[in-house]
């Protein structure tokens, strides 16, 4: 069997898992906002379904044709093309014509331009794995914690783009669709029909993704970390792994930039905090000390003396 041959089969075992969890629940069980709680769960089921299937036949063709995963330029093209056909497909299931997405449309939308930032982990790494468990990019990302892309973790990487993908497909259809009421009322639960409870999920949403970039991306790179989604049988996790984003790190500007400075103030600041109230707490104590062992011991003999008459 050729090498194409087993990775195809890898790669449809990998997303049959992840539509069989799926068929379980789609629960958010993290803290964080989803967009996916906005759907009905037979929408979100869909949603999933179809972008596993069109994710497949994307990573496929780019097996076919030889594609050169090393050049972030492309996977980007890549994933917003995905991102692009998942949207469409999505809503023409449930609006029952054919829609198109603009490229403009795309570029302007939050959560899109955020993940193309992330894109080597997201995206370039997984590929990379499916070629090659131990891969140089995926030892120097996430060893010595991780030496190799086991099948567990591999998957883990799949149903993070999954529902990163999904987040981007729903921000699009609820800025650019969310005024036409038949969308609505076919994708939403009952308690997001009405405008009012929309717009303050979707603010909510912006809120959490606009803190996220500004603040919670630089934080996790400055402390080695990346946050994965993972779907399970009783619904959708978060959690931390370590990731060396070293790299990262030394590309962020502006806004990012200015809150790694501020952790490395606040770092600062409090570790000399730390020396000057040591320092303070010693030199209390040594004065509480000798003071009071000296009237101690003072008193000690005046009652000695008084004892001698």
């Amino acid at each position: 069997m050729s090498k194409n041959k087993e990775i195809v089969l890898q790669l449809n075992d990998i997303f049959t898992r992840i539509v069989y969890k799926s068929n379980f629940s789609l629960v958010n069980k993290s803290s964080s906002v989803l967009i996916l709680d906005l759907l009905r769960s037979c929408a979100s089921r869909d949603l999933v379904i179809i972008i596993c299937s069109n994710l497949e036949k994307k990573i496929v063709s780019l097996l076919n044709s030889k594609s050169d995963f090393s050049q972030i330029k492309t996977l980007q093209s890549v994933f917003l093309t995905l991102i692009c056909q998942v949207s469409e497909s999505f809503l023409t299931k449930y609006y029952g014509r054919p829609i198109k997405i603009s490229q403009q449309t795309l570029t302007k939308c939050l959560c899109t331009r955020i993940a193309i930032e992330d894109i080597q982990l997201l995206f370039q790494i997984p590929l990379y794995c499916l070629i090659d468990r131990e891969c140089k990019l995926f030892s120097a990302t996430f060893a010595p914690i991780y030496n190799a892309a086991t099948d567990s973790f591999l998957e883990a990487l799949f149903e993070n783009l999954i529902i990163e993908i999904s987040n981007c497909v729903l921000f699009i259809i609820i800025n650019e669709f969310s005024d036409v009421y038949d969308i609505r009322q076919n994708l939403f639960k009952a308690n997001f029909l009405s405008v009012r409870s929309l717009e303050r999920f979707k603010n909510n949403f912006i809120w959490q993704t606009t803190i996220k970039a500004t603040v919670e991306r630089p934080k996790s790179i400055y402390n080695s970390r990346y946050g994965l989604w993972v779907i399970r049988t009783t619904g959708i996790y978060y959690k931390l792994i370590y990731a060396n984003r070293s790299t990262e790190l030394s590309h962020l500007r502006k806004t990012p930039l200015a809150t790694v400075t501020l952790i490395e103030v606040f770092d600062f600041i409090y570790s000399r905090f730390d020396e000057i109230f040591y320092t303070f707490g010693n030199g209390l104590r040594y004065s509480l000390t000798s003071v009071v062992g000296q009237i101690i011991g003072l008193i000690w003999r005046g009652i000695i003396e008084g004892l001698k008459y």
